[in-house]
């Protein structure tokens, strides 16, 4: 009778939390109260491929459900629940239309991103960082860096974590495997010496092959690049006018920034906005006399799989993948030649 009630507040208090690798329950106090906070919810309306979303890449895919998703993947794998805290919050200090925000201040050439520049502050600012001293956790403790958690964190062409999620939950999206291929491939998937590994080289292709598609595609595009370049002049210019503010920026929502803008008659503005949403007609690819070169960062997964008991690339053990992975990536590496 002592153990059921030791127990019962246990059970009063866990939560079923939907992912896209099904339902997960959480008891953590402090995970729920991460996921509930106002900071966490509004990521619901960040979308993943940011302005991408009002032109090409539709999906109804938000930081909300990458973050989720994540979080899930790590918890599903057995990592220590700081990670699992880590991964929850690695994505919850993007501006409105993530990347936008590195080129409204200026970090797009930079090699860490402006999210992740901001990401203990925000933390700080936004009331996440409360929370976790409650639980007597600092923001030092759960920075999404590779040192600290590499289940969540490594450099390219590496999967980890975030790669995982946003490519396995990319790849449904855009036809590339199914959503039985995509559980199947996270089962598969193990965390070995540092290092996420497959056994299973034939789903592992069809995540690598989707990431290529959206280096070229959606990520590395010049189309994003402009789009991004666009949107960020009309944000810059709705600051000047005052109609947005840095809170909207940092706090605020796609949805919110994007109706306030198309609501202002300033000619700088529309003319921006019209561009975004015409911009097969804004500008061409060329050989010569290019305007603008775009050299995009190569997002191409070359992940780690088991041949004959040993741990070798993809690319070293399909013909096929190191192909198509080279072409892809020497395309990036020479870059866009844009005529605006």
């Amino acid at each position: 009778m002592i153990v059921l009630l030791l127990c019962l507040p246990c059970l009063l208090s866990a939560k079923l939390i939907d992912t896209f690798y099904g339902p997960i329950e959480v008891e953590e106090p402090l995970v729920l109260e991460l996921i509930d906070s106002p900071a966490f919810q509004r990521l619901k309306e960040i979308h993943q491929y940011g302005v991408s979303y009002y032109t090409t890449h539709k999906e109804e895919y938000s930081r909300y459900d990458h973050s989720i998703g994540v979080f899930a993947v790590l918890r599903l794998k057995g990592a220590s629940l700081n990670e699992q805290i880590a991964g929850l919050l690695h994505d919850v200090s993007h501006t409105a239309f993530s990347h936008v925000g590195d080129w409204i201040f200026g970090k797009e050439h930079k090699e860490n991103d402006y999210q992740t520049s901001i990401h203990a502050h925000f933390l700080e600012e936004s009331g996440l960082a409360a929370i976790l001293n409650r639980y007597e956790i600092s923001v030092d403790q759960i920075l999404p860096e590779e040192e600290l958690f590499p289940a969540l964190e490594c450099p390219l062409p590496n999967l980890c974590a975030d790669r995982i999620d946003y490519n396995i939950q990319g790849a449904y999206y855009q036809g590339f495997i199914t959503y039985e291929e995509g559980l199947a491939i996270l089962n598969d998937l193990a965390f070995i010496d540092r290092r996420w590994v497959s056994s299973r080289p034939e789903l592992i292709k069809k995540l690598t092959y989707f990431s290529l598609f959206m280096t070229q595609d959606c990520w590395g595009s010049p189309r994003n690049h402009l789009e991004s370049r666009w949107l960020a002049d009309a944000i810059l210019r709705g600051i000047d006018l005052g109609c947005i503010t840095l809170a909207d920026i940092h706090f605020g929502t796609d949805q919110l920034i994007w109706d306030k803008l198309f609501s202002q008659d300033d000619p700088e503005i529309q003319k921006s906005m019209n561009r975004i949403l015409h911009e097969g007609s804004c500008f061409s690819l060329t050989e010569d006399g290019p305007d603008l070169v775009i050299k995009p960062k190569f997002r191409g997964i070359d992940p780690w799989i088991l041949v004959d008991s040993k741990w070798v690339r993809l690319t070293e053990f399909d013909d096929e993948v190191r192909e198509k992975f080279a072409k892809t990536k020497q395309i990036i590496q020479n870059g866009w030649y844009v005529r605006l």
